[in-house]
This record gives structure tokens, sequence and C-alpha cells, in this order.
């Protein structure tokens, strides 16, 4: 009898979590509504760890007016120290300083830590704290988005966070691969208009004023910014139907829906060539087995499949054809697409795109090509562990 209640009781909190996320899900669903947004400016294409923090250090050290800092990872270590140390000094200076990460990824960021970062006077907050309604749903969704914004005028996306791993001092990860995009002119209001609606919805600050959206010189690339996941997912999959000579897919972790996949299927039936570019190692429980197991009918329909060995490969960037070229915070997975919050940067400019190819080639001149011989002789015990895997793909 008492094993039946608790059956019983184990089932109605399944069903309790299913039903909260389901609703949580179509909540932000309703909610997300962003349209797409096209304006000018200038970008650089940064690749390194060193590259990326001491161009963001020197542009944060000359910041007069604002700052505008968020992260998905916010970590306590020596470049988090030094990253803090500058916002405390900028914020002393009279700069206004904001910082916002998100819950679950600086989870350990210690609390003694904000307390020192609000006494010098950065206005700190985070993104997605659990709570109700909808408290699985929330404790699922991760803010994604990884924004600086220096006095209204230039900032940074892409894919680094602050940690020390990103400069590639994890002995385990090794050399660590990214790319992040430095921006400057009118695209920049559209980044500040993204991180003012997440800072009010993450502090219940409102705060407005034209000094945070000063006149800006238009830029010589025209850039278009998706913060709708919805949007990102659908530009990805129409622009895979439309392909007519090569697809070029980086990302960390490789987990798409069944309408994804298929598209990619149908795009090498119609003799586009797919290369996908992964790493060959993991940083996550479960992830590249959830990978592999879409890996299987690519390879076999004839698609290419490089793992970047060099280190840990973390871009996120989507090439077709050649001419158009986007690079953001979305991974190709269903994280990304229906559960976190995002952003991407999409571009035509021959010359940027010339920058991005070079930095792929780059990368697969450092990877190995994956093989369908190779996945074949795969132990039955790692091949468990795909079809494992596959299961909770949705929440990888």
């Amino acid at each position: 009898m008492i094993a039946v209640i608790v059956l019983i009781l184990l089932l109605l909190l399944v069903f309790f979590i299913w039903l909260d996320l389901h609703l949580g899900r179509k909540n932000v669903q309703r909610h997300d509504i962003k349209t797409p947004s096209s304006c000018s400016g200038k970008a650089a294409l940064l690749t390194t760890g060193t590259q990326f923090f001491d161009t963001l250090f020197e542009e944060i050290e000359k910041a007069t007016h604002h700052v505008h800092v968020q992260f998905y990872i916010y970590h306590e270590d020596s470049i988090g120290q030094e990253m803090s140390s500058l916002l405390k000094k900028k914020a002393k200076e009279g700069v206004n300083v904001r910082l916002l990460v998100d819950y679950m990824g600086s989870f350990f960021l210690k609390k003694k830590a904000i307390k020192e970062l609000k006494k010098a006077g950065v206005q700190f907050a985070y993104s997605f704290t659990p709570g109700f309604p909808y408290f699985f749903y929330k404790l699922n969704r991760r803010n994604h988005r990884k924004i600086t914004i220096i006095d209204g005028s230039r900032g940074f996306m892409g894919g680094f966070n602050v940690g020390d791993e990103y400069l590639g001092r994890d002995p385990r990860l090794g050399y660590w691969r990214d790319y992040h995009l430095l921006l400057s002119g009118p695209v920049i209001h559209t980044f500040q208009q993204q991180f003012i609606m997440d800072w009010e919805a993450a502090s219940g600050e409102k705060f407005n004023g034209s000094e945070y959206f000063p006149e800006l010189e238009k830029g010589p690339v025209k850039i278009t910014t998706l913060f709708s996941a919805k949007a990102i997912y659908s530009f990805w999959l129409q622009h895979i139907n439309q392909a007519q000579t090569s697809i070029t897919i980086g990302s960390p972790y490789f987990i798409p829906d069944r309408p994804l996949q298929n598209a990619l299927l149908q795009a090498i039936k119609r003799g586009v060539e797919v290369t996908l570019l992964v790493p060959m190692k993991s940083d996550h429980l479960l992830v590249k087995e959830a990978s592999y197991f879409y890996f299987k009918d690519l390879l076999n329909a004839g698609c290419k499949i490089e793992e970047y060995y060099e280190g840990f490969f973390h871009a996120k960037v989507f090439l077709v054809d050649d001419k158009i070229c986007d690079i953001g915070t979305t991974n190709f997975d269903q994280r990304s697409f229906f559960t976190n919050s995002e952003v991407n940067c999409i571009f035509e400019d021959r010359h940027l795109i010339e920058e991005a190819k070079k930095a792929i080639k780059e990368d697969l001149d450092r990877s190995e090509t994956l093989t369908m011989t190779v996945w074949e002789r795969m132990s039955y015990w790692k091949k468990t562990k795909i079809l494992f895997a596959k299961v909770f793909s949705p929440f990888l």
C-alpha cells in the first residue's frame, strides 16, 4: 500500500514538473515577439581570450559615462577578480556601472564579492532568479547573452564569458577558441535597448534617458541583431533550406530538433556541402554523447564533421554560401533554441565574412575528421550513453 502511495506521489510530481515546464515555456513564447533590428556600424572579430580581455579592459578603461556588462558566467577567479577591480575602479570614478549575470550560470559567485562590488558603487543584479510561478521552468532557463556596452557607443557580443578557462588556463580543456565581436556605431543602440529590458526585469529599476543613446556615426557594416529565440531558429531553418552551395556550422554543442536535422539532410541531398565544426573534448556531462546521436544520419548522408582537438571550441558561427554569416551566443542545440535568452549578429559584409572564414579555416586545420567507421567502432557502452543522452537532450 505504501509503495502504491509513493508511486502515485512520484507520478504526480513528474506531472507537476512537466506542466510547470510546459506552461512556463508557453508563457515565454507568447512574449518572445522582438523583431530583428538592422543598423550600421563597425565590427571586428576577436577569437582568443587574451585578445578579447585585453580589448575589453582597454575599452572599459576609457569609459566616461556608463559601463553595462552582461554575462552568463562570471567566475571569481584571477580574470574575474581583475574584471571586478576594473569595474569598481570605474564606479569610484563616477561612471555608472551595471553588472548583470545569470543566476544559475554564476551560481558560485560569492556574496562577499557581490557585496564588495556594491560597496564600490557597482550596481549588480541576477537574471532569472528562480521563483513562482513556473519555478522549474525558471530554474531551467538561462540568460545566455554576453553583452558589454560602453558609453552607449561601442560594445562587445559573442561567446566569451568571464573566467580563467576562457584564457586557456583550465588544463582539462586547454587552449580556448571562441568568436566575439567588437562593435561600434548605431548598432550599439539595439544592444542598449535589450540590456535595459533585461536589467529592468532583473533589478526592478526603471531608467531611461538620451544619455544612454548618443547620436552615433553610421558605419560601413550592416548588422542585423536577433534577440528572439524564435527569430534565431527561424533564420537558421530558412537559410539551411535556401542554401545553394555550402553551410558551415560551428558550435560546442550540436543537438538539433527534427526540423533542423531534416533540413540539413535535405540540403546534403540537393548537393550542398555541409560542414560541422565541434569540439573533440566535452565540458558538460552527456552533451557530446547527445550530439553523436544526430551525427550518425548526417555522416551517412555525406556531412563533413570536424572535431577540434587543439583545446576547446566554444564559438557559435553559421555561414551560408560564403555570403551571409551569423555570430552570436546561440549554440546549435535545443536549449538555446527553445529555453535560453540569446543574441546573434547577422552580416553580409565581405571583409568581415573573410575574417570569419579565416578563423574557421584555422580551426578546421586543428580538427580531426569524424568518419562513419569511427562511429561504428565505438563501444556498446558509449552507444548506450548516446541513447541515454538523447532522452535528456532538451535539458543539456
